[in-house]
This record gives structure tokens, sequence and C-alpha cells, in this order.
């Protein structure tokens, strides 16, 4: 190989590697670009969740302080729990007038939040379902499903909103917030909990709860 070729091969050489440098470059604010993005979203979804929890905060506070609703924020998600007893009559899933209040109220903040996915949580203590009820509800199972899926309906059928952003599932008395032992205890753990949160937010949850519950809860999607 003369001179001249070695010159020419070593050019063609370097020439390469510059235009792969350039495309590596490129790759690399793409992805700096693409992240960046990804930040940003991340973020506003989380200034909105923010916004949305002040404003559940601010227009049911009367609810709260009666204790009929309690309003939280955990892992990026607004959790508001209804009192049981207060939202459904003794081993029953038809809701109460008090209980369509709340979920009224519980709306008039949430139709300003289109983006945000539902998923309502059904739970009861561990009393079994006594013997001459059992016709209806086989097991709390059943129960805390039925009051789960009320709530979903009744949102559902009253406000339209897009059926893939609400779900629902019954836990029974297998996920406790408080002790069966004692009425003030068993009375915290007979609750309906409204989750809302973005959907991958509200997915992850669903998995987590379910890798954490005891048997496999009835997922009652509609």
């Amino acid at each position: 190989m003369n001179r001249a070729t070695v010159v020419c091969a070593v050019m063609v050489a370097l020439a390469a590697a510059g235009c792969t440098n350039k495309d590596l470059m490129k790759q690399k604010d793409a992805q700096i670009a693409d992240l960046q993005a990804r930040n940003d979203q991340l973020q506003q979804q989380l200034g909105d969740q923010k916004k949305m929890t002040d404003d559940l905060n601010t227009q049911l506070a009367d609810l709260q302080e009666q204790k009929r609703v309690l309003i939280q924020e955990r892992d990026g998600l607004t959790q508001i729990t209804l009192n049981g007893s207060a939202t459904f009559p003794s081993a029953n899933a038809d809701l109460s007038r008090d209980g369509k209040e709340a979920i009224d109220r519980v709306w008039s903040v949430l139709q300003n939040y289109p983006d945000r996915h539902i998923l309502v949580e059904g739970h009861t203590d561990d009393r079994p379902i006594r013997p001459d009820y059992r016709h209806v509800f086989a097991s709390n199972w059943d129960l805390s499903s039925a009051r789960a899926l009320a709530v979903l309906h009744y949102i559902e059928h009253k406000y339209g909103p897009q059926p893939d952003r609400l779900s629902a599932v019954g836990y029974g008395e297998f996920r406790p917030v408080a002790d069966n032992s004692t009425r003030a205890g068993r009375a915290q753990n007979r609750r309906v909990v409204i989750t809302v949160g973005s959907k991958m937010d509200i997915q992850q949850r669903q998995i987590q709860a379910d890798s954490l519950t005891v048997g496999s809860p009835e997922n009652l999607n509609p």
C-alpha cells in the first residue's frame, strides 16, 4: 500500500469517526430533551395533584370536622376516606343520603381534574356477616365489593366520567387501619376509600395492594 493510499484511508476513517460522534451527540441531546420533558410533565402532575388535594381540603372542611370524610395525600395519591357508618346502613350496600351528599361534594372538586384516575376501595371490620344476612352478602368480601361498586356506579350514572378512569375493588376485612378488638377501631375499618391520581400511579397502587392483601381480592373493573 503506497503512502497516498494510507493517507486517504486515514482521512476516510477520521471523517467517519466525526460523523459517528455527531450522531452520538444528537442522540444524547434528544435523550436529555426527552428526560427534561418527562420531568416537566411529572412536576406538572405533582402540582395539579397538590392543588386538587388543597381544593378538597377547602371544599370538604366541614365534612372532615364532622368525621364523615378524611383526606390524606400519600405517595403522590390523594385518598378520600368515607366513613362507612355515615355512608351505608349496617350490613347494606345502599348509599345513604349523607353518603350521596359526601360523594357529590367530592365530585364537585374531582370534575375539575378530568385527567385523574379513580380507584374505589371497599373495606369492612373483621366481624362475620350475620347468618340472616348471608343470603345477601355471603362474606365481607362481597359486602366490601358491593359498597365499592355502589360508590363507583353512583359517580358513573350521575356524572358520566370516562369509564376507563374508574375501577373498584373489595378487600373485605384484610386491610384494617385500626384494632378490630375495639368498637372505635371497627368503626374506622368500615370504610370506602376513593383514591385519586395519575393513571400510572393508580395502576401501581393496585399492583402493590394486591401483593400485600391476604387472598385474591375481587377486582371489579367495570
